[in-house]
């Protein structure tokens, strides 16, 4: 499931500075820069919150995609998962 497009630049990239979720049903979750991980998978149940910040406000967030490559999320099933990201495309 792509969150957020890849950018229009080749030397774009998105950097993710919060991420929370609450899946309706058990589901687990892979965080993705395109076609490459990011992350471990996580194993949510039913109505549980995952949630990310950049409280130190970090540059690079708490994600960093690749340039010119897209935020994704694959999850082990159909499963409806709500939430909310907060990013910035950054040019290098």
């Amino acid at each position: 499931n792509t969150i957020i497009a890849a950018p229009s630049g080749t030397s774009e990239f998105l950097v993710i500075d919060h991420l929370n979720l609450v899946p309706n049903s058990a589901v687990s979750v892979l965080l993705k820069s395109g076609s490459t991980s990011l992350s471990g998978t996580y194993s949510l149940t039913s109505n549980q919150g995952f949630v990310l910040e950049n409280s130190y406000q970090d540059e690079g967030g708490i994600i960093t995609c690749g340039a010119g490559e897209a935020f994704v999320l694959n999850l082990s099933g159909a499963v409806q998962v709500s939430g909310f990201v907060k990013y910035r495309i950054i040019n290098r």
